[in-house]
């Protein structure tokens, strides 16, 4: 024949195949209609990946994060696209991916370690789990949004691409949109809840609402046939079923949309806070960790004001203490549980007797601290008063203030605390015996023997001999100058980031702080690290009067506090901060009462802290120091300080890539299309029954030599009884292969009606079984195909030899 197909043996009467007997038909069987195109399908299946990519660009600093991975998404799609189009199995498909996802991530993130950017070199097999494990590391430090860093770009990245491939290979493969939909939805809604409370939440549903709904409606074409009447009526000009279902679908999934935007507001609870508040039930717990919050507010692009302080001395205020050291190297505690204070007198009791004390009153006004529930005060609190409703409790293990369970501290609010500060005899306080407190001295075993070896070192070499002498030895090893203040140190909060602080001598307040307490705990002295903020920028105006103090998120800041008998906690200050915002003890002050600025004669910059460039910063270069505030961060490596024309120009560029690309593989699509002529209906006919031979060898049932088309069919049907119309699906479609073997033409319709009949009995012998059983089957029928093509082919080569 003309389709090159092999004909049956003529039957056995040797008369013509006889028409099989009329079949009982259902009153009202639509046929399926054809499947929408996979080069039209592409466009919601991009819409939907885009739009749950779209909320990652919140859980981190700038809109950067979205290149990397819009152009993943685009090499996914537009890979699995190829290989559909050559025809590569899902194996293939997976394998080609995960090769194409190496080259991708090592010319993005790894060009400097390869030839001709994709080519990797050992030192690519070095590097690229270094920088996995940087990225993890990253997460672990930074809470959300986190700034840029090259390792959680290479885990965003690698989840994207996994996610995409396998979007794909439901959608255009196992033909299970809603199933693509889940799996979207858990990368959509990720970044949204380690970032909740940002913006609206409209801004990112609305757009994952649409491309689902634009996906569901361009792969109805696989189910509407079961709709129903109304549903699979004509519509259109093209009498299609699905073109009927598009315009009013599109519709309702609109008004759905707006309707839900505009009526959520009227639900109950919306907008109200939570029933259950979980910080605990025996008194506010709070276990985020607060040190991770340091380097994110020293690199923010807002430089306004978090509080303003009326004080007639500058005072560090603190939000807690982290007073565990873990085996995974990092500063914490075991939470924060308090007591609450009474608000008749706002009596707080001292956690540690102080011999000598100088009383300070100061009233703090929030400006922006969104969501705070540890309250900023300096160490040791009496009293506290506020002229908002809420209550505070307080920890003494910790000298914590918090608010109560129910409130959150917020712009506007005012608190006044009266506090008890330090005022230590210097001949008194070097003389003194540290404190036994195991628990304040405790270390895991992992500590890196090195960081021992320098406390040991430093106070050898200045002959101290008693607790204070050793604290301020150390303190002052760290402020010699041979050691650099940096926002871009080695990351991390574990052993091996410690000993790599010790080892570059770079880095900021969380690798001096966390440092210094763990060498004197090593020389058995009872330390623990102190986070809150630095005094701030004193000013003096008619609006906030002459005492006063604004303090912005570049005052964020760690520091050491060291127990001592009669005299509590007392401050140390090991960070060489460059602006000279801070409260340095020294042996004749050991509290002192203003900052390294102010006795020096100048007053604190206006600006927060800013990183160094790759070579940091050395003490006492100021004006190298300003000139790197003004630029920024960008030299650095960390978070570029982004205008917002810069951050929108980016994402045009991103978005303009995007629609190129789609363009682009549409019109090859389109193209290809018009090129390839149509196949004829005989083509198509037996084209249908192959389809289902196919499934039916994946199943283990092949045609035998005796058997007809008919007999087959009737077999494969029998095995899909829960399938009232796989029957006559069957007959119609044995009927028109019959007649395609032996009619030479056969009109339109007639392979319409082939193919909607085969469409009925795939759906039919696969009905029942999990997705992973489907493409199995669907493999192995491919596989059986072939072999029997080959075997067939071998068979005629021998029969043709004999001849």
């Amino acid at each position: 024949m003309s389709s090159g197909v092999q004909a049956p043996p003529v039957p056995r009467t040797g008369g013509p195949v006889p028409e099989p007997p009329p079949e009982r038909r259902v009153p009202h069987r639509v046929p399926a209609p054809p499947e929408v195109s996979d080069d039209l399908l592409l466009l919601p299946v991009l819409a939907l990946l885009a739009a749950a990519c779209l909320p990652l660009g919140r859980a981190v600093v700038g809109w950067g994060v979205l290149q990397p991975v819009g152009a993943a998404v685009l090499v996914t799609v537009g890979l699995s696209w190829g290989a559909r189009r050559v025809g590569l199995g899902p194996v293939g498909a997976l394998v080609a991916s995960v090769l194409a996802w190496g080259a991708f991530v090592t010319a993005a993130f790894l060009s400097q370690t390869t030839v001709l950017l994709l080519m990797p070199t050992p030192d690519t097999l070095e590097a690229f789990p270094q920088l996995w494990a940087q990225g993890i590391e990253h997460i672990r430090a930074y809470p959300a949004p986190s700034p840029p860093d090259p390792g959680l770009y290479l885990l965003i990245v690698t989840g994207v691409w996994a996610v995409s491939h396998a979007v794909d290979g439901l959608v255009f493969r196992l033909q299970a949109p809603i199933k693509a939909i889940l799996l979207a939805l858990a990368l959509w809604v990720v970044p949204l809840l380690v970032t909740a409370g940002q913006g609206s939440p409209g801004v990112w549903t609305v757009p994952f609402l649409a491309a689902s709904a634009l996906l569901l409606l361009f792969s109805a074409g696989t189910d509407v046939g079961r709709w129903g009447r109304w549903v699979t009526s004509p519509g259109g000009r093209s009498g299609h079923p699905v073109a009927g279902l598009i315009g009013p679908g599109a519709f309702i999934a609109g008004a759905a949309i707006l309707a839900g935007l505009l009526l959520a507001a009227t639900l109950p609870g919306y907008d109200e806070p939570p029933w259950y508040e979980l910080r605990g039930a025996g008194g506010t717990t709070v276990t985020t960790n607060p040190i991770v919050t340091i380097r994110p507010s020293l690199v923010a692009a807002d430089h306004g004001p978090v509080m303003r302080v009326r004080t007639p001395r500058p005072v560090y205020l603190r939000t807690t203490a982290l007073d565990v050291y873990s085996e995974q190297g990092e500063w914490t505690n075991a939470g924060i549980r308090g007591a609450s204070i009474p608000r008749q007198d706002g009596r707080i009791a001292a956690d540690a007797p102080i011999a000598r004390v100088e009383q300070v009153d100061i009233e703090v006004e929030v400006v922006n601290l969104p969501g705070a529930v540890l309250v900023p005060a300096p160490y040791q609190p009496r009293t506290i008063a506020a002229d908002f409703s809420a209550g505070f409790q307080y920890d003494p293990r910790l000298a914590t203030l918090t608010t109560d369970r129910d409130a959150t501290l917020q712009p506007g609010d005012r608190y006044q605390v009266t506090v008890a500060v330090p005022d230590p005899d210097p001949e008194a306080v070097r003389s003194l015996v540290s404190e036994t407190r195991p628990e304040h001295s405790r270390l895991p075993g992992n500590v890196p023997p090195q960081v021992a070896e320098l406390a040991r070192q430093v106070v050898r070499d200045a002959g101290a001999t008693t607790p204070f002498e050793q604290a301020l030895a150390i303190q002052e090893e760290f402020q010699s100058g041979r050691w650099a203040y940096s926002l871009e140190p080695e990351a991390g909060h574990s052993g091996d980031a410690m000993l790599a602080f010790i080892t570059h001598r770079v880095g900021y307040c969380e690798q001096y702080a966390g440092t210094m307490a763990v060498m004197l705990r090593t020389l058995g002295l009872p330390a623990r690290v102190a986070v809150g903020f630095t005094p701030g920028e004193l000013v003096s105006d008619e609006d906030d009067g002459p005492d006063a103090f604004v303090v912005t998120n570049g005052n964020a800041h760690a520091w050491v506090e060291v127990l001592f008998p009669g005299h509590g906690w007392l401050a140390f200050e090991p960070t060489p901060r460059t602006d000279g915002n801070v409260l340095t003890p020294s042996a004749g002050d050991p509290a002192p009462s203003v900052t390294d600025a102010m006795q020096e004669g100048s007053e604190p910059i206006d600006a927060p802290e800013t990183p160094s460039p790759a070579e940091a910063i050395p003490e006492g270069d100021d004006e190298n120091a300003a000139d790197q505030n003004k630029q920024g961060v960008d030299e650095s490596g960390g978070a570029p300080e982004q205008t917002e024309g810069d951050e929108t120009g980016r994402l045009l560029i991103v978005l303009l890539a995007a629609l190129i690309g789609v363009g682009a593989a549409v019109a090859v699509a389109l193209g290809r299309r018009r090129a390839r002529p149509s196949r004829q209906p005989l083509a198509r006919v037996l084209g249908a029954y192959r389809s289902v031979e196919q499934i039916g060898r994946g199943l283990g049932m092949r045609p035998a030599s005796w058997e007809t088309d008919h007999e087959y069919l009737r077999r494969l049907s029998g095995t899909a009884a829960t399938v009232p119309e796989a029957p006559t699906a069957a007959g119609t479609l044995g009927r028109r292969v019959s007649q395609a073997r032996y009619a030479p033409a056969l009109p339109v319709p007639a392979a319409v009606e082939a193919e909607s009949a085969a469409g009925v009995l795939r759906r039919a012998l696969l009905s029942g079984r999990s997705a992973p059983v489907r493409a199995l089957v669907t493999c192995r029928g491919r596989l059986a195909t072939a072999a029997g093509g080959v075997r067939a082919r071998a068979a005629a080569a021998t029969r043709r030899g004999r001849r």
